[in-house]
């Protein structure tokens, strides 16, 4: 019984603790808006001062910080940044990456990149005994994200997520092979999820891969998601590349390269993609289905017909909407099948439901 009491006891003084301190950091939060609105737009900064911040409610001001700078651009946010490592917060990120507690690690790793702490800055020295980079006046600041590569192993699964976004975000090549050694092996995150991490490199990540990937024979899935990297960032540069990968045997690598080529929409390789119409693989059929309403328009009819007649619904619901898409010609192709007694059953439903679809939301 006394121990039932006691452990009572310690829950209500933790909740008691818990709440003070979310009141406490409600009234700081609400407090600091309104100072960071002087201070950002009303020539607050130009005066150089913010006011007092307790330093008992840094860590907390920290944490502020970078929730505003991810939602600021330009010189709002180049002033918040010259805010935050005035007040020479940085100094204990090193020790924070260490940290037991992943959810310190995330944070820290997150401050390196939100902050951008690779990048040039005129903030006074740091300690001689706290410096971790090779420090310059006007010079980059080095050593953080080094500092932050070794979570890419980190056992908590979000940790590693944000060191992954935060190196990707630096655009720093020389963390390509590392953080796409990761995406590779991660299982927890889905790929879409991962393509955004990647895409944090920007458009210069695809030549690097072209140069470091393995064969696409040898090991085709980093090729799926330079396929993907590149419908993403529209690259048309890559779009041979492209084309060459088409010619791999390979499923998913297949269907991921149709994919980006409908983003892509260059009508001078339809005669290149119009074969995977008639492909054994119906993923690769449903794809290719798109991509002829895309790359030949009017043109593309008679190769979609057949494919509202597929045995897989996907395909015919594809080939369907690529005639809708096609406006008055490719809706009147839909309106004929519909209509003829003679066509085949499922392609005459496929017809009638895209029709019916197009016509509630006003697209015929």
């Amino acid at each position: 019984m006394a121990l039932v009491s006691g452990l009572v006891l310690v829950g209500a003084i933790l909740q008691v603790r818990r709440d003070r301190q979310n009141r406490h950091r409600i009234a700081c939060y609400q407090a600091w808006e309104v100072q960071l609105t002087d201070y950002l737009f009303k020539g607050g900064y130009e005066r150089g001062s913010f006011g007092p911040i307790p330093h008992a409610d840094r860590w907390l001001f920290r944490n502020f910080l970078a929730r505003y700078q991810s939602t600021l651009a330009g010189q709002e946010s180049e002033v918040l940044r010259q805010l935050y490592l005035g007040l020479d917060i940085h100094l204990s990120l090193p020790r924070r990456l260490r940290s037991r507690d992943p959810r310190v690690r995330a944070m820290a790793a997150q401050e390196i990149g939100a902050f951008r702490l690779d990048e040039l800055t005129e903030t006074p020295p740091p300690p001689v005994a706290d410096r971790p980079w090779r420090w310059n006046p006007g010079l980059r600041i080095e050593g953080y994200l080094n500092l932050v590569l070794p979570l890419l192993d980190d056992p908590v699964p979000y940790v590693a997520h944000v060191a992954a976004r935060t190196l990707t975000h630096s655009q720093d090549l020389r963390f390509a092979s590392p953080v796409l050694a990761w995406v590779m092996r991660e299982e927890v995150y889905q790929r879409e999820r991962l393509l955004r991490v990647l895409e944090g490199f920007g458009p210069g990540l695809l030549p690097w891969m072209k140069d470091h990937l393995e064969s696409p024979d040898q090991n085709p899935e980093p090729w799926i998601l330079f396929a993907l990297l590149v419908g993403s960032h529209r690259h048309r540069d890559s779009q041979p590349r492209l084309l060459w990968l088409l010619e791999v045997p390979h499923v998913n690598l297949r269907v991921s390269v149709l994919k980006s080529l409908i983003i892509l929409a260059d009508p001078t390789i339809y005669p290149k993609v119009l074969p995977f119409a008639s492909s054994p693989v119906w993923e690769i059929r449903t794809q290719a289905a798109r991509a002829l309403g895309v790359l030949g328009g009017p043109s593309a009819i008679p190769a979609l017909l057949p494919l509202l007649a597929d045995r897989v619904f996907e395909v015919r619901r594809n080939a369907a909407q690529s005639l809708v898409d096609l406006g008055r010609a490719g809706v009147s192709a839909l309106t004929w099948i519909a209509e003829d007694a003679s066509a085949d059953r499922f392609a005459r439903d496929i017809a009638r439901e895209r029709l019916e679809w197009a016509d509630e939301r006003g697209h015929l």
